[in-house]
C-alpha cells in the first residue's frame, strides 16, 4: 500500500468519525430536549414502545449523512410527487416517465440532485432507478419528514413510526410530539384523499381513546379541496361516535385554507401552500381558541 493510499484511507477515516461524533451529539441533544418526557408521557398512559423512528422503510439508507438537503427539497410538493412517480415504476425509469405534476427541466434538476445525493444511479439509455430501494412507498419517509419539521421548526420533541404495546386499538402511531408539555398525536396519509375511507379516519378516532392526545392532527399530504371527502367523513364519524343524541356537537371549522378544526382538539390540514405555515396555524389556534366543553369525539372534553 502507497502513501498515498494510506493518506487516502486516513482522511476517509476521520471523515466518518466527524460524522459518528455529529450523531452522537445529535442524540444527546434529542434526548436533552425531551424525549425522555414523551416516552413518559406514554409510560403514564399505560402504553410500552418497542419501536420508534424505524430505517428501514425509508427512501435513504441508515448512513445517509445528506438528510438536511434532502429535508430542505423534501417541503417541495412538486418534488415528493416527483418521488412516488418513481417509486410506482418499482425499476428503472427514464424522466420523461416520472413528470407528470412537473416539466421535464424541473425533473432532469431533481435526478441531479438524487444522483448527486448517491440515492439515484444511471443504468443506461438515458435510464435511471433509485439505489438502495429500500421502500415500495413515500409513507414512512413522509412520517419522518413530519417528525423532523416537528422538531426543526418547532422545537417539539418528536418520534415517528412508533408502536406500543397496551393498546386496545392498535399501537402504530406515525408521528408524536410534545408541545409544550402536551402530548401531541399526527396521523400522515400520503395518498391523495380520493383513496382514504372512512374506515380509515374511524381507525384515527379509535387510536385518540388508546393514546390521550391534548391536540391530534390528520395531515392529507395533498393540494386537493379536503371539504369534497375528508371532512364529510370527519363529521359523520364524529355523529356516529356521540354518546347521547341531546349532547352539543360542535361543528367543523374552517380557520384557514384548507385548515379544519373540529372541537375539541382535532386539526384536519393539507399540504396545500405551506407545511410549516399550515402546523403553524394549527398551533396559533390551539393556543389561543377559547376551550369549550363539547362532547364532539364520543371521548372526553379539554378544559
Amino acid at each position: 500500500m502507497t502513501e498515498k493510499e494510506i493518506h487516502l484511507i486516513l482522511k476517509r477515516l476521520q471523515k466518518e468519525i466527524r460524522a459518528l461524533r455529529e450523531d452522537v451529539q445529535s442524540l444527546k441533544e434529542s434526548d436533552a430536549q425531551g424525549l425522555s418526557e414523551l416516552r413518559g408521557m406514554l409510560r403514564r398512559r399505560g402504553l410500552v414502545p418497542y419501536r420508534e423512528n424505524p430505517a428501514h422503510h425509508l427512501i435513504f439508507p441508515p448512513a445517509f449523512r445528506e438528510k438536511e438537503k434532502f429535508y430542505e427539497l423534501f417541503k417541495k410538493y412538486s418534488f415528493r410527487l416527483f418521488l412516488r412517480e418513481i417509486l410506482l415504476r418499482k425499476g428503472p425509469f427514464m424522466i420523461s416517465e416520472v413528470v407528470r405534476f412537473s416539466s421535464p427541466e424541473t425533473g432532469k434538476k431533481y435526478i441531479s440532485f438524487l444522483v448527486e445525493l448517491g440515492l439515484v444511479e444511471s443504468v443506461g439509455r438515458n435510464k435511471y432507478r433509485l439505489w438502495p430501494l429500500n421502500t415500495a412507498s413515500l409513507g414512512a419517509t413522509l412520517e419522518w419528514f413530519m417528525a423532523e419539521m416537528l422538531r426543526k421548526e418547532f422545537s417539539c420533541p418528536a418520534l415517528y413510526g412508533l408502536r406500543c404495546k397496551g393498546t386496545s386499538f392498535g399501537g402504530d402511531y406515525d408521528v408524536i410530539a410534545s408541545l409544550e408539555g402536551r402530548l401531541l398525536y399526527l396521523e400522515v396519509k400520503s395518498s391523495p384523499p380520493k383513496n382514504i375511507e372512512g374506515v380509515e379516519v374511524h381507525e384515527f378516532f379509535s387510536r385518540l381513546k388508546d393514546l390521550i392526545p391534548q391536540v391530534a392532527l390528520f395531515f392529507v399530504d395533498t393540494e386537493l379541496r379536503l371539504m369534497d371527502k375528508i371532512v364529510p367523513i370527519f363529521e359523520a364519524e364524529r355523529l356516529s361516535r356521540r354518546t347521547k343524541a341531546i349532547e352539543p356537537l360542535a361543528p367543523i371549522q374552517k380557520i384557514a385554507d384548507e385548515i379544519f378544526f373540529a372541537p375539541p382538539r382535532i386539526y384536519i390540514l393539507s399540504s396545500k401552500g405551506s407545511i410549516p405555515q399550515n402546523l403553524a396555524a394549527c398551533f396559533k389556534h390551539y393556543f389561543t381558541f377559547p376551550r369549550v366543553e363539547f362532547v364532539a369525539e364520543g371521548l372526553y372534553s379539554q378544559g
